[in-house]
C-alpha cells in the first residue's frame, strides 16, 4: 500500500530537483549573458589586432592595395635593422631605469603614509592619488614645456645666475635620453603606490608588536617585517612596469618624436613611424610581435628568478 505514494514522492523530489537545476542554469545564463559585451569587444579590439598582426607580419603589407606572402622575411629584415637595435638599447635604459624608480620611491612613499598618523593617511592617499586622473599627455606636453630653451627649467636657471648650465635639454643627443628619464619627477603615485600600501594593510598588526618588543628601529621594521612580506607586490611591481616602459611611446613621441637622429626611439615608436608614417604595416607588425616575445620571456624568466630567490630565503 505505500509503494505508490513512494514512488510519487521519488517523481516529486525529482522534479523539484529538476526544476530547481533549471532555475540556476537559468540565472547562470542571465548572469554570464552581461559578460557577453565585454568578450565581444575584448576579442574586436585585443584578440583580433593581435592574431592579425602575427598574420600581417608574414606580409608585405601596405593596408590598402599591396598584400603579399613574403615569410620570414619581415624578421630577417629586422634582425639586420640597425635602428631597431638602437631602438632596444635606447628602451632598455628606459626601462631599467624606470624600473628601478618604481622598486624604491613609491615603495618608501607607500611605508611612510603607511606609518603616519592615522588623521593624515587619507589626506597623504588622496594626493599621491590625484596624479592618476591627470591624462599623461597633459603631463607630457608640461614637461616638454619646462625643457624648451626659454622654458621653465632654463629660466630657473639663468634667474640662479647659472647660464652656462642652460641647455637643449631635448634637443641635444647627450641629454635627451636622460631628460625623459626625468619626466614625472619626483615619480612617486598611482599604481605601484597603491600595490605597495595594499601589501603593506595585509601585514599582521602583532608582527610590529613583536618587533617593537623586540626594539626594532624604523629600518629594521622595514628590512626585517615588511620588505619579505612585500615580495609578491614587488614583483608584480617588477613585471608591470617592465612591461609598461617597454611598450610604451607616447613620451617620446611628445616630447623628442624619437629624435635627436635615433637617440630616444623606442621600438613601439619604431613601429609607430613604420606602420602609420611609411605605411610599412607588415614590418611594424613584425616589430610588435617581437616586442610581444621579449615581454612574454622577461615575464618568464622574472617569475622565475623571483620564485627562485624566495625559495632560497
Amino acid at each position: 500500500m505505500t509503494e505508490p505514494h513512494s514512488g510519487t514522492a521519488i517523481n516529486r523530489s525529482a522534479t523539484d530537483l529538476a526544476l530547481k537545476q533549471r532555475r540556476k542554469l537559468t540565472r547562470y545564463i542571465i548572469a554570464y549573458s552581461f559578460l557577453v559585451p565585454i568578450f565581444v569587444s575584448m576579442g574586436l579590439f585585443k584578440y583580433y589586432p593581435f592574431f592579425t598582426a602575427i598574420i600581417k607580419s608574414l606580409y608585405q603589407w601596405n593596408g590598402a592595395n599591396l598584400n603579399t606572402f613574403v615569410g620570414l622575411d619581415n624578421f630577417v629584415k629586422l634582425v639586420r635593422d640597425p635602428t631597431f637595435y638602437a631602438s632596444l638599447k635606447n628602451v632598455t635604459l628606459l626601462t631599467i631605469s624606470f624600473v628601478i624608480i618604481q622598486l624604491t620611491l613609491p615603495l618608501y612613499a607607500a611605508v611612510g603614509v603607511f606609518h603616519s598618523h592615522r588623521k593624515l593617511q587619507h589626506a597623504y592617499r588622496f594626493l599621491f592619488l590625484v596624479p592618476m586622473v591627470v591624462p599623461y599627455i597633459i603631463i607630457f606636453l608640461l614637461w616638454r614645456w619646462i625643457y624648451l630653451s626659454n622654458g621653465v627649467l632654463n629660466t630657473l636657471l639663468r634667474q640662479l645666475g647659472l647660464d652656462s648650465w642652460t641647455h637643449a635639454w631635448l634637443g641635444d643627443s647627450t641629454t635627451a635620453l636622460a631628460s625623459i628619464v626625468f619626466v614625472n619627477f619626483p615619480w612617486i603615485g598611482g599604481i605601484y603606490f597603491l600595490i605597495y600600501l595594499a601589501g603593506l594593510l595585509t601585514i599582521s598588526p602583532e608582527l610590529y608588536e613583536v618587533g617593537k618588543l623586540d626594539g626594532m628601529n624604523g629600518w629594521q621594521r622595514f628590512w626585517y617585517i615588511e620588505l619579505p612580506l612585500l615580495s609578491n607586490q614587488i614583483r608584480l611591481v617588477v613585471i608591470l612596469a617592465f612591461i609598461h616602459q617597454y611598450q610604451s611611446f607616447e613620451n617620446v613621441l611628445v616630447l623628442t618624436n624619437g629624435g635627436p637622429g635615433f637617440t630616444t626611439l623606442t621600438p613601439a615608436l619604431y613601429l609607430y613611424k613604420k606602420g602609420f608614417e611609411y605605411n610599412e604595416l607588415g614590418y611594424a607588425s613584425a616589430i610588435g610581435v617581437m616586442i610581444f616575445l621579449i615581454l612574454i620571456l622577461f615575464t618568464f624568466i622574472a617569475n622565475k628568478a623571483m620564485k627562485q630567490t624566495e625559495k632560497l630565503d
